[in-house]
């Protein structure tokens, strides 16, 4: 009879009693949610009663205890608990607020829906350590997270170009250099700056050509779009790498690598279409790995690839070469490391405002008090005036708290490991974070930009830093932390995207096919002037503009217009006043101009 008792007593524990109870309810609240409706509005689910909740709940209850017993020893209360709480938070984040609100929302859904991932987790502690997986168990979740995590990457990315989402800054731009670059080989560009240049003339990025041989044999827009989303997954070899080299069990690689997969400030980076950022991941996480496995030939030439990326790529081997010097004592690559990127830096910024268009360095002018200094002024104002410095740390120049969320979804997704260290100096791998947060550039601190990709990666080196030298409690603890604020964010921001694309594009398809087969009409190797958002569709060929800089300048054979927008009438009196003549006016979707010549 021992064992019964024991299992009665179990069964009918405070904290299980509880836990079912509070499932119970959780499964009334999917009940209520599925019927449908705005749960933000207080009027939403006030047709049913609160005795109809407590039956529910009660009859929860008994099932989940009928279930307990059949299923005793094992904690089912927790698994039902746990499973009732993540669909009501599916739920609540992809149908919830839109606006500037939803990181809000997101942090309150989180700070609940922690409290359940960590109950469940200690509550199964015994069972999740009998799991021991393989390595080619580990591999193969992995690679399953990688590609599923490729796949919605595309999917959004491929049908906003698909729905005519994508804007000449910045996609249209890079269609036109990369169909360039095709037939000449050069990346050139006339939709960039409104005439025929380099593209390097702007940034210094021979990275791209390493997508040139796949857009040579599918030269479409798309290419780019995937190609971006596979280079970003491809970071999660060096994060495998990583984690074997220092020792992690298969348990904390799985979990890491599905932390990477589903990082929700790399899935939404993408969202603005194709930039060299993407490869930022992949590069930087390499050169950590042969770094940590002692190979320094291998680690020199993913430095190089890093500093292929962008001029300013470099700042990002400059602080891990700081950190090879003040934490590792490694003072011979630190030096290396220090001189090569320093020393690309300047020469690259010296070929860019000498030959080029200039460095973009109005992006952080709030910190240059004279501007003929340029990027020394940052330098001098941080050495003379460390003060005025930090108040710019979580300074808007709108006066709102968007750095505080910037920084909050870059850490709370990895469970705020990048900090738990007993090596303060590691702290330094937190140092990029710092270019996006003294700006007031807003776009470098959206995780809607590619503005953070080399961010991500020295975060998610100092977790697999730092997860060897953690307790096991505390482990599971951070790492139950983080999963919870990833599924959440990744719900909140990504998950919503990829449903808005998709029902555009179910509601509209006809109507885009029919705004492609009139763009197919303008002759490939005529030049035009085109609206912004149709500017990609018309952008492999040599000459470009966007009207929005070009103007209404009679100097291209044609002249597309989008007339879904408003001010498009302007633009088409303009060139008829200048004896251009209408090919197509498709109402409502967009006018063709030809040339009187």
């Amino acid at each position: 009879m021992q064992p019964s008792d024991d299992r009665f007593r179990a069964l009918w524990a405070r904290d299980r009693l509880l836990c079912r109870l509070v499932a119970g309810w959780c499964w009334f609240a999917v009940f209520v949610l599925a019927r449908g409706g705005d749960f933000t509005e207080l009027a939403f689910g006030q047709q049913y009663s609160i005795y109809l909740a407590a039956l529910w709940t009660l009859g929860g209850v008994c099932l989940l205890t009928l279930v307990a017993l059949a299923g005793y020893p094992w904690h089912t209360d927790s698994w039902f608990l746990l499973g009732g709480a993540t669909v009501c938070v599916c739920f609540w984040l992809v149908g919830g607020p839109q606006d500037d609100a939803r990181y809000l929302f997101w942090l309150a859904v989180s700070a609940a829906y922690t409290l359940f991932v960590l109950y469940f987790l200690q509550a199964n502690d015994g069972l999740l350590r009998l799991w021991q997986p393989g390595r080619r168990t580990v591999i193969a979740v992995a690679v399953v997270a990688a590609v599923a995590s490729c796949a919605v990457i595309s999917t959004v990315t491929c049908l906003r170009y698909l729905t005519f989402s994508s804007p000449n800054f910045d996609f249209g731009i890079f269609v036109n250099m990369f169909h360039n670059m095709r037939e000449t080989g050069l990346p050139l560009v006339t939709s960039e700056r409104d005439g025929l240049l380099s593209h390097f003339a702007v940034h210094i990025s021979p990275t791209y050509y390493l997508l040139l041989p796949f857009y040579w044999l599918f030269p479409s827009p798309l290419t780019l779009q995937i190609g971006q989303a596979v280079a970003l997954m491809l970071g999660i070899v060096p994060v495998l790498l990583l984690a074997r080299r220092f020792g992690l069990s298969g348990k904390a690689t799985v979990a890491v690598s599905l932390l990477y997969a589903f990082f929700p400030v790399l899935c939404t980076g993408c969202f603005y279409d194709i930039h060299e950022n993407c490869f930022l991941p992949l590069f930087l996480l390499l050169t950590f790995y042969f770094y940590e496995a002692r190979r320094p030939l291998p680690m020199y030439l993913s430095a190089l690839f890093v500093l292929g990326v962008k001029e300013d790529a470099a700042i990002y081997l400059i602080v891990f070469a700081l950190y090879l010097l003040l934490s590792r004592r490694s003072y011979l690559h630190g030096c290396l490391l220090l001189v090569l990127s320093g020393g690309w830096f300047v020469l690259a910024t010296h070929l860019i405002n000498t030959y080029g268009d200039g460095v973009l360095s109005n992006r952080i002018d709030n910190l240059i008090y004279d501007p003929e200094m340029g990027l020394l002024g940052v330098i001098k104002t941080a050495l003379v005036n460390p003060g005025f410095l930090l108040t710019q740390m979580f300074t808007t120049s709108g006066g709102t708290w968007d750095k505080v969320a910037y920084f909050l979804q870059m850490l709370l997704p990895l469970g705020l490991l990048p900090f738990c260290t007993k090596k303060l100096s590691r702290w330094l791998l937190l140092a990029p974070m710092l270019i996006n947060l003294f700006t007031r550039y807003q776009y470098l601190y959206d995780t809607g930009f590619q503005y953070h990709f080399g961010n991500a990666a020295f975060l998610v080196y100092a977790v697999l830093l730092n997860l060897p030298e953690l307790s096991h409690t505390w482990r599971r603890s951070l790492l139950g932390l983080a999963a919870a604020c990833c599924l959440c964010l990744y719900l909140c921001a990504v998950v919503p995207k990829l449903n808005g694309y998709a029902t555009r594009w179910r509601n509209d398809r006809l109507t885009y096919a029919r705004m492609e087969e009139l763009l197919d009409t303008v002759p490939e190797d005529a030049s035009v002037n085109c609206s912004t958002f149709l500017l990609p569709h018309l952008a492999d060929r040599s000459e470009i503009y966007e009207i929005g800089y070009h103007g209404d300048r009679p100097d291209v054979d044609y002249v597309v217009i989008d007339a879904r927008y408003s001010g498009w009438q302007d633009t088409m009196r303009a060139y008829l006043a200048q004896d251009y003549e209408i090919q197509t006016n498709a109402p409502g979707l967009l006018v063709i101009l030809r040339s009187p010549g």
